[in-house]
């Protein structure tokens, strides 16, 4: 009986068989997917805002032989490709939605609660950067001191110190337990500063009122009231302040949406996590019976108390600076900021603001406790 052969071939009865023109001309179909691709990727980063700045800078040939040129051209692509948001957003969507985890800059606790990853960090530039930190306080507190002014440095608690039990699976470093203690034990030993123990005020206050946002790394309205109070129990016999009474106003609640949601990153995938909003009430301080003599007897010379520090204080959203009036019975003027910390408002308030304050008295540094191992110097 006669062997009959039979051959196999894709290429045969193509007419007959979607499937096989398809497998036939899929190499040709993706090699020309990836070049248009490719194509599009090179003209995005091309285009992008960071090369066309990059491309006005000279580049030598060190640049290149070194290179430095490339390391930079790098950077830029890896920041400008096309679908890196969508991989990163669709990374961290499954990290947070599927394992219950945050990823690079956010860790995630129980009922709700976010936090900083900065409050969990540790390396070996830490120790370092908090003798550096230390030392600018040294500094600041001496030259203020020898113009007869009072300095009160209000250390800010972690949030994850405070709501340890919100914390969830995630253990803090050791050291982290002890770590304000041992930050404010250093700053006590600085000679004609003052520093209230708003850790110990605020694990009582808690009971009463968050003092922490949920979602965010600031304060609430209630924890920054209840920092107030410890600035104005420590000038209570410390500082003759000329006293002005003011009346706490608070203005239409709002929903706020906190900023620790920024850190998830969830890019394209974001509808599919609503970000939860807490209640939040500004308060607006309001002199009472203000009258002219009041309103120009500081004249050119400016209030007797300045406020310095981070976002904390800058922002009115949590009523630091309006509760600070309020408690103290003084007239302030606030030169915090936004976005840089609290040591380099510190450092623009001495070279720029501190020789016009010709009334001053006191100074309120307004310092969280994790900018001290912060390496920004």
């Amino acid at each position: 009986m006669p062997i009959r052969q039979f051959n196999f071939s894709i290429t045969s009865g193509l007419g007959d068989n979607p499937l096989a023109v398809i497998l036939k001309f899929l190499p040709t179909i993706f090699s020309g997917a990836m070049c248009v691709l490719g194509i599009y990727a090179f003209v995005h980063f091309w285009n992008s805002e960071a090369m066309v700045e990059h491309r006005q800078v000279p580049v030598n040939a060190m640049d290149v032989i070194q290179g430095r040129e490339a390391l930079a051209l790098e950077e830029i692509f890896k920041e400008e490709f096309p679908i890196r948001d969508f991989a990163t957003g669709l990374m961290n969507a499954i990290s947070f939605g599927i394992f219950d985890e945050a990823r690079k800059g956010l860790v995630k606790g129980s009922d709700g609660w976010l936090f900083s990853d900065e409050e969990f960090t540790w390396n070996r530039e830490s120790t370092e950067a908090v003798d550096h930190h230390m030392a600018l306080v040294k500094e600041t507190v001496f030259d203020l001191s020898h113009k007869g002014i009072t300095v009160v440095a209000v250390l800010l608690p972690e949030k994850a110190d405070i709501y340890s039990d919100r914390l969830g699976r995630i253990t803090p470093p050791a050291n982290r337990a002890t770590y304000y203690e041992a930050i404010r034990k250093r700053l006590l030993a600085v000679e004609h500063l003052r520093v209230p123990d708003l850790k110990t005020d605020f694990m009582t206050a808690k009971s009463e009122g968050s003092v922490f946002l949920k979602a965010d790394t600031h304060w609430t309205v209630f924890g920054a009231s209840v920092a107030a109070e410890a600035v104005a129990e420590v000038l209570k016999d410390t500082v003759n302040l000329k006293e002005t009474a003011y009346e706490l106003k608070p203005q239409a609640e709002i929903a706020h949406k906190g900023d620790l949601y920024n850190f998830a990153k969830f890019s394209v995938f974001s509808k599919y996590f609503e970000q939860p909003s807490e209640p939040l009430t500004r308060m607006d301080a309001v002199a009472v019976d203000l009258g002219l003599d009041d309103l120009f007897a500081e004249g050119d010379g400016g209030p007797e108390v300045a406020l310095v520090g981070s976002s904390f204080s800058a922002n009115p959203l949590w009523s630091f600076e309006a509760q600070l009036r309020a408690a103290t019975s003084s007239d302030l003027i606030n030169l915090a900021s936004e976005g840089k910390g609290p040591f380099k408002p510190m450092e623009t308030f001495l070279e720029e603001e501190l020789d016009k304050l010709t009334n001053l008295k006191v100074v309120v540094w307004e310092i969280p406790l994790r900018y001290f191992d912060e390496v920004s110097y």
